[in-house]
């Protein structure tokens, strides 16, 4: 399985991610940044835990930086 969006900046969907297997990928094309993050579920959870923290994500479902942070370079992939 393999959660995909696109949004305007780098958005983590909490309705996407938690259905997903650790295994599984996911998929965000960033329209700002012109670009395409794509991790596992279990990278996600190892590289952005404070997301998974933040009120944000677990009450209102979703996250997304201001500002794309350098640790979330690794998963850009060609588009």
């Amino acid at each position: 399985m393999k959660s995909t969006y696109s949004s305007t900046r780098l958005l983590f969907k909490r309705d996407s991610i938690e259905k997903l297997s650790w295994e599984d990928k996911i998929s965000i094309y960033s329209t700002n940044d012109q670009c395409t993050y794509e991790m596992t579920k279990k990278e996600f959870y190892d590289v952005f835990s404070n997301v998974v923290k933040t009120k944000s994500y677990r009450e209102n479902g979703a996250y997304n930086y201001l500002k794309t942070p350098s640790k979330a370079f690794q998963f850009i992939v060609k588009n």
